[in-house]
């Protein structure tokens, strides 16, 4: 799925927009809507689309001048305007696509095509990359792993991980120079990815970085102090991997 936002000054415009993406293009979900550069400014740093369906023509500036108004544009872009001429600039700015107004539903579905075969390509050169960097290093606390929110692919290296919690079918990352990641895949599904890479599952909501480990309490609750002061419980069944992973460091 992918989350757009549609900026446009005419409310019929968007509206029209709207539900012309709802009848011909499933796969996108609209998080919002905006009418000027800054309520568009202010919705995208909200809910950091994958794409902003975007009109050139506003009150208070132009779409270009919005994404002036990025230090890093994160965002795809699709330009929607009734002028000619703004697609030549809108390429300029590495538009994904431009569409002209009144909109065509086959141009709008080849544009969301388009779309959503960019945003797999260029994850799939994120997942060549940090494998060809993986090949290279032999230092496993140095290698990468691609971790997928809901909103963007994360490329980092397994020495930044001090530990996971389970979150149900998710999975919470804590880093030690990064704010926390939420990631749409299991614990266990990243036992068994992490397992011989360092990490230790010590219960059935933790996996941990043995290189972040500072204390091993046995009585009167065995668990486990991270250098960041966490208390980690260790389970029953887990104590003796642990044991072994403490004797190894």
């Amino acid at each position: 799925m992918l989350k757009a936002v549609v900026v446009d000054d005419e409310t019929k415009a968007r509206e029209a927009l709207i539900a012309m993406l709802g009848l011909y293009c499933p796969s996108v979900k609209i998080v919002g809507q905006a009418w000027n550069v800054q309520s568009a400014f202010d919705l995208i740093t909200q809910t950091q689309p994958d794409v902003v369906f975007l009109d050139i023509q506003m009150p208070d500036g132009s779409g270009f001048d919005l994404l002036g108004r990025f230090q890093h544009v994160f965002f795809k872009f699709i330009i929607v305007t009734a002028y000619q001429e703004h697609a030549i600039r809108a390429f300029k700015f590495s538009a994904i696509d431009f569409i002209l107004k009144p909109i065509d539903p086959t141009e709008l579905e080849q544009a969301v095509e388009k779309l959503a075969e960019t945003i797999k390509e260029q994850e799939q050169n994120l997942k060549l990359s940090a494998f060809a960097s993986n090949i290279r290093d032999a230092n496993r606390q140095s290698q990468k792993i691609l971790l997928k929110t809901t909103e963007s692919i994360e490329v980092v290296e397994l020495g930044s991980i001090i530990r996971c919690e389970s979150q149900n079918n998710y999975t919470l990352f804590f880093f030690s120079n990064r704010p926390k990641l939420l990631v749409s895949k299991t614990l266990k599904e990243f036992e068994e990815l992490l397992s011989g890479s360092g990490f230790v599952r010590t219960h059935q909501s933790h996996l941990v970085n043995v290189n972040y480990i500072s204390t091993y309490i046995k009585q009167p609750d065995t668990h486990l102090i991270l250098k960041d002061g966490t208390k980690i419980p260790v389970a029953v069944r887990k104590r003796e991997t642990v044991d072994e992973v403490i004797r190894k460091i």
